[in-house]
């Protein structure tokens, strides 16, 4: 198993926390312990743009969670974004989680589509030409969604590439040949939970 570097803080985040920290600081010189709410402020932000490590399968065909949640839905349906039969499972985000998103499995971002209600599509393939799919929707309340992936990028498996925050539904479109070892209402967490296995011939 190894364990995917990242910042404690998720990129995202960083500007806010420094920026809030260094006006409690200020304020605390000036006004001593009535600042307290600077400081939970600052306390707040650390609490949503957290990015813990995760250790990571070292089976190359397990698939991972790309996200912190519950397991809301195991079917065979079809992949609109590649027109075939898919393993569709359907992730609910914890909206008391970690917010953080990761790559299901190692490869090459093939595609990226945006849709017009603000959902994000992202294709990647393994070196085996295996096609995985997650669809992603903007977080709950302020509609945020970041990601740092472009057409051609290389990927890691469980790497951290973006950030939803308050979370949504996350969906993930699998090969149909592949086996879920998850069940609806299991809780995973992002990059260290296996959700499938592919199925190599």
């Amino acid at each position: 198993m190894t364990v995917a570097r990242h910042s404690i803080i998720a990129n995202e985040g960083k500007l806010a926390v420094r920026l809030s920290g260094v006006v409690a600081f200020a304020l605390y010189l000036q006004f001593g312990p009535a600042t307290l709410p600077a400081w939970l402020v600052m306390v707040c932000l650390i609490w949503l743009y957290r990015d813990p490590s995760r250790i990571i399968p070292s089976r190359p065909l397990t698939i991972v969670s790309p996200v912190d949640g519950k397991i809301i839905s195991v079917e065979s349906a079809t992949d609109r974004f590649l027109k075939r039969e898919a393993l569709h499972i359907a992730i609910d985000m914890s909206v008391v989680g970690v917010f953080s998103l990761r790559s299901v499995t190692e490869g090459k971002v093939m595609q990226i589509w945006q849709e017009k209600d603000h959902c994000l599509a992202i294709w990647i393939q393994t070196d085996e030409k295996d096609d995985t799919v997650i669809v992603l929707r903007p977080g709950r309340w302020l509609k945020r969604l970041s990601y740092q992936l472009v057409y051609g990028d290389r990927i890691g498996h469980g790497q951290r590439f973006g950030h939803i925050l308050f979370g949504n539904r996350i969906d993930v479109y699998l090969p149909a040949s592949s086996r879920s070892t998850i069940e609806i209402g299991q809780i995973v967490k992002a990059g260290s939970d296996g959700i499938a296995e592919l199925m190599q011939s």
